[in-house]
């Protein structure tokens, strides 16, 4: 760590928090702080030669000593009173005392303490800036300083003799040497400053080239999403058509074809019938995923009956023998039995979900438990949680965070089947969020999984309803 990174940590401790926050004062205040925390190591070199080579050392001494030492009370003053500006005009008023004493009594106009004058108005400037309200001051403290020098000068008629000028040729040298260092020691400091400026101003038009980049990159990202949504709106005709029709024939075949007498054609047929459907499902998925993500697919809230809701999802799956020998059940509790939503796109979702779950169950329990109990969210709407539990497989821990990803690789077969090509899961998490909530998925491997939604209830009507089953609510 460099002396001038060593100096900030210190010095920064006395620097109020205001000053600290405004980077132009935070660099003053540094340069005002490192001046009085070291200067009077320099400074002090000065009275102590002269207290060697004065026989009788007085309170002029003293008061010389006194003057300089006085510097490092500053630090502490501006810690406690934050009183940035006054203490830097007294400081100056300050220097220019003990430079002036020592002159007066130490040598007059020959005085070895004379070198030091140079330097209060560089530390006024590094203090306070260059403003004209600043160069005001400082030049009527100078001129007042040295015109109360000169009146006690021409009062006395000469400058008293503490200590013959023939004898302080060495201290002359050391205070050369010492302003030299001080000086040194503070330009080191601006310069540092400088350097520190450049780097922040070349960081600062490089973020502003990065930043324009981003702009263009933003805007041809835009342009491009447009370009995608224009086109896909385009081709949902021409995709969604011709497979309609592949599906519409193959099922007229099917119906046309004696199973008896030609099985063959019955199952080929029945396999062009179930492509057809997948290949449609997977088109649907991906145009729907692509409005989402353009921002162009509209919900159309409706009141929904969700006893009704519940009857129609157990009468869909209630052939076990399709279901890979599954019980489909669903059910409703709550104090609430209708909700505000996308009746459609609600639906989707859970039919996507028990759709999986029937999937990856084997001669086991899907389980949809529909519970629209007045929970209060944070805005003061209720919230309606319908989910969906299986005794399947179930999914590995490192795989769920993957669920909702689109076109994820999904080899393990107990985690990642879900969702197929990959665009199931993640649809419906982004129509649950289109809805204004959320999915998410809880799985042990060889347990099962429980996937819920959890949407708001909006504004449906509000007729009763403690514990449905699907009997009763048919």
């Amino acid at each position: 760590m460099s002396f001038i990174d060593s100096a900030d940590r210190i010095v920064d401790w006395f620097i109020p928090a205001d000053l600290l926050a405004e980077r132009e004062m935070r660099t003053r205040a540094r340069m005002f702080l490192i001046s009085h925390l070291f200067g009077p190591i320099l400074g002090n070199v000065i009275p102590a030669y002269l207290f060697w080579l004065d026989p009788h050392p007085g309170a002029t001494l003293l008061i010389l000593a006194s003057s300089i030492t006085c510097f490092w009370v500053f630090p502490f003053l501006l810690k406690f009173t934050g009183r940035y500006a006054l203490l830097s005009y007294i400081s100056v008023q300050n220097l220019l005392f003990a430079i002036l004493w020592g002159c007066y009594f130490y040598g007059g106009a020959s005085s070895p303490f004379l070198p030091w004058l140079v330097t209060v108005p560089l530390l006024a400037f590094f203090y306070l800036g260059a403003s004209v309200r600043t160069c005001v001051i400082i030049l009527a403290q100078i001129c007042a300083s040295l015109g109360g020098f000169s009146e006690f000068y021409l009062l006395g008629g000469s400058f008293p003799t503490t200590i013959p000028l023939s004898q302080m040729q060495g201290i002359g040298i050391i205070s050369i040497i010492s302003a030299s260092m001080y000086v040194a020691m503070m330009a080191l400091f601006y310069a540092n400053i400088l350097a520190s400026q450049t780097e922040v101003e070349a960081e600062v038009k490089q973020h502003l080239e990065t930043s324009e980049q981003l702009r263009a990159a933003a805007l041809q990202a835009e342009r491009a999403g447009i370009a995608k949504a224009a086109f896909l709106d385009s081709m949902s005709h021409e995709l969604r058509t011709p497979l309609n029709a592949v599906i519409g024939y193959s099922e007229i075949l099917l119906e046309d074809t004696n199973a008896e007498a030609d099985p063959t054609a019955c199952v080929d047929l029945a396999r062009i019938h179930s492509a057809g459907r997948k290949l449609l499902a997977l088109v649907n998925a991906i145009l729907d995923l692509s409005k989402i993500e353009a921002g162009k697919m509209d919900v159309f809230r409706e009141t929904v009956d969700l006893a009704e809701f519940a009857r129609e999802l157990e009468a869909r799956w209630s052939d076990a023998g399709k279901n890979g020998g599954n019980v489909v059940s669903a059910r409703l509790v709550g104090a609430s039995r209708y909700v505000s939503t996308d009746p459609a796109k609600l639906e989707r979702v859970v039919g996507a979900l028990v759709d999986n779950a029937v999937r990856f169950t084997n001669h086991g329990a899907v389980e949809i438990v529909i519970d629209a109990t007045q929970r209060a969210g944070a805005d003061g709407e209720g919230w309606l949680s319908i989910a969906v539990r299986d005794t399947g497989c179930g999914i590995a821990a490192e795989s769920i965070p993957k669920l909702f990803e689109i076109f994820v690789n999904r080899e393990d077969a107990t985690a990642s089947n879900y969702g197929s090509a990959g665009l199931g899961l993640p649809l419906c998490d982004r129509l649950c969020r289109l809805l204004g909530g959320n999915l998410t998925v809880e799985s042990e491997p060889g347990k099962g999984s429980t996937f819920t939604i959890r949407l708001p209830q909006g504004h449906g009507a509000g007729a009763e309803a403690a514990d449905v089953s699907l009997a009763e609510a048919a």
